[in-house]
């Protein structure tokens, strides 16, 4: 009979450094350092960039954010201080025009513009007020940017409620307005980050279009690059994916590692939640060590949705935990107090996903390049 893990590991003991000797999941994250960011040879405008995934994953295959822009200053602050080649605005995306971004780009010439718009709107856990939500305009908003400004590719990423909310009724609006405005050749996809070789279960649906015909555009359906053969082969090895425990050790003297304390009426409830299930309470799910875990939560210090509760200790995760289960290395800093660090953690893109959809695109432009050549 599998024993269960003690749930009342002291954070000292777990969190004592280990060599990633066997873990391939941080050996891959290792490989993934600020220099790859420096080998950038496509241009990217970022809207909605939030705490930075996308613009990183991106970076690392190829694509410099020229322009990253949020509503919020300390997102910004995020991406500028982490990015060696970002340049950050803090700007009200309804109120951009392409002349603007253009401006602040310093070129014309773009290859890649890439978007996530606030989801609450289209979310199961948010109001599905979709379109006609003000946040739902920003998608539209976004196609409108990307006619103007013909990139010679766009990204577009959400949340799957996108597909069904309305009885599926805006999302065949949203891919109406998007083929009517930009005429772009377009492709869909629906990723899990699981099966991309992160520790954890995400949903995310992606719209790539080509400002010309793309034909050998295909999205991926496994980790590629460095360390991935290591970490396919592990993934070979289990049922659902990389383990988050793989994701949780060695954590200790890294920044964004504060540990909440709890009083001991919540500790007390988490010691004796079982991995995979859920707190009645305040509705938290413990993570289960063997598994990836369940989509990274957005967290908040006073209600609302909280992070996963630790697998092995009675607390909840860090941000730093969070960030690890998202694929941020750990040389990424997240900027602002704990609220804001969460949230830019679990509103995040996981980076390894945008990092193969990246490529996928790159190959694509490269390849029509070749061909006008």
């Amino acid at each position: 009979m599998k024993s269960l893990p003690l749930f009342d590991r002291v954070a000292s003991t777990h969190d004592k450094k280990k060599s990633p000797v066997g873990n391939s999941y941080l050996k891959r994250l290792n490989h993934f350092d600020q220099k790859l960011l420096l080998e950038a040879e496509f241009s990217l405008i970022s809207l909605f960039c939030g705490g930075g995934g996308l613009d990183l994953g991106l970076g690392f295959a190829g694509f410099a954010s020229r322009v990253s822009s949020d509503v919020a200053p300390i997102f910004v602050d995020t991406v500028s201080s982490n990015l060696p080649h970002a340049k950050a605005y803090a700007e009200d995306a309804l109120q951009l025009t392409a002349k603007r971004l253009v401006e602040l780009a310093g070129s014309k010439k773009i290859d890649l513009v890439a978007a996530g718009p606030p989801c609450q709107s289209f979310s199961i856990l948010g109001r599905r007020g979709a379109l006609d939500d003000p946040r739902g305009k920003l998608a539209l908003k976004y196609f409108d940017l990307v006619a103007e400004l013909q990139p010679r590719a766009f990204l577009f990423e959400n949340v799957p409620g996108l597909l069904s909310v309305n009885r599926g009724e805006d999302w065949a609006r949203l891919l109406e307005y998007a083929k009517r405005v930009t005429g772009y050749d377009l492709h869909f996809g629906r990723l899990n980050s699981a099966q991309l070789g992160i520790p954890q279960f995400r949903e995310r649906i992606l719209l790539v279009g080509f400002r010309s015909k793309a034909s050998g555009f295909e999205f991926p359906i496994g980790p590629t690059g460095p360390g991935a053969d290591s970490l396919q082969a592990a993934m070979n090895d289990q049922v659902d994916g990389i383990p988050s425990r793989l994701a949780l050790e060695s954590v200790a003297g890294l920044p964004n590692h504060d540990i909440r304390e709890h009083g001991e009426r919540v500790a007390g409830r988490y010691r004796i939640i079982k991995p995979g299930q859920r707190d009645r309470t305040d509705h938290t799910d413990r993570i289960d060590p063997d598994r990836p875990s369940g989509t990274v939560l957005v967290g908040s210090g006073a209600g609302g949705g909280r992070p996963h509760i630790h697998p092995l200790e009675p607390r909840v995760i860090t941000v730093r935990e969070a960030a690890r289960l998202q694929s941020f290395p750990d040389w990424y800093v997240f900027k602002g107090g704990s609220t804001a660090q969460y949230r830019q953690v679990g509103n995040a893109v996981p980076p390894l996903l945008a990092y193969e959809v990246g490529k996928r695109i790159a190959a694509a432009l490269n390849d029509k390049a070749r061909r006008k050549v």
